[in-house]
This record gives C-alpha cells, structure tokens and sequence, in this order.
C-alpha cells in the first residue's frame, strides 16, 4: 500500500484522533518524566533548564533530540510499511515538539525569540508562565509543559484571583 493511499473518511477521522491523542498525551507523558526521570537520574542533562539565566543551547535539549529521533523513527516505519498509524502517532509528537519549543522555551523560558512579555500580557500563557514560576521557584509541582490543570498542578494565588 503507497503512504499516501485514500483512506476512507471513518479512516481519516480516526488518524486524526491518534494526531490528537499523541499530542496531548506526550503532555502527559511528559509530566510522568519530567517528574521522574529528568527530577531523578537524568537530572544532569535537565538541571542547566533551572538556572536563572536560559541559554541558546541546553544540556536539557537532549530530550527535545531524543524525541525528535523517535518522531522520525515512526516516519521512517510509515514509509517503510505503508501503514498510516505510526504516521499519526509521529505528526502528533512533531506537533509537540513544535509547540514545546514555541511556548515552553519562547514564551515561558523567553529563549531564542524572547517571547515571555508578550505572554505574561496574554491569557491563558500568563497563567502557565506564573504556574511554572512556582516550579522553577521550589523545584516541586507543576511537572507539566503546556497546560495548567487544575487539581494535579499548584495554582499560584495570583492566577486564581485573575479567574
């Protein structure tokens, strides 16, 4: 079968649920190593991420590669064997990877674009800048990347008061 073979509509609409589901669920997956794998044996690699000062390149990027090497591994098995799944699960981390980048180290980190004033006068990025604040601040809490939960992460009182 060609990768880009037409699929019936329930197909499509199925690969772009997996599109969905892998993007949000890298947040999630995400949060499950950030607390316990980049907090605890690859803390070498993470902990230049908590310094007050951000530079152009970080020991941390690592993971941003790493993914990135697992996204196009996906691709590659796409191609290879025609099968439309691994490309759905690749276009939903890439579609991570990207808005990691943009709002995680742009606007919350204010690295390479220098975004954060911008969104500390935007909603809802101010919220998860100041909620990742808290993070940074006491090193607990807050392990997510790109959204602010209510009931898992710890709301500073200023966010609330905003609501």
């Amino acid at each position: 079968m060609p990768p880009f073979a037409i699929y019936p509509v329930l197909e499509t609409l199925e690969l772009i649920a997996i599109v969905i589901l892998s993007f949000f669920g890298m947040e999630f997956l995400a949060r499950l190593l950030h607390k316990y794998v980049m907090h605890g044996a690859l803390w070498f690699l993470h902990e230049d991420h908590h310094r007050e000062k951000q530079a152009k390149l970080e020991k941390n990027d690592a993971f941003g590669i790493i993914f990135a090497g697992i996204a196009i591994l996906l691709f590659v098995e796409w191609l290879r064997t025609g099968n439309p799944l691994p490309f759905a699960v690749a276009v939903g981390m890439t579609a991570y990877g990207a808005a990691y980048v943009i709002v995680h180290d742009m606007i919350i980190h204010d690295r390479h674009l220098h975004l954060r004033s911008w969104g500390l006068r935007h909603q809802p990025f101010r919220k998860l800048i100041l909620a990742h604040d808290v993070h940074h601040r006491e090193g607990t809490g807050n392990w997510g990347f790109l959204l602010v939960i209510r009931g898992i992460d710890r709301i500073p009182e200023e966010v609330r008061q905003e609501a």
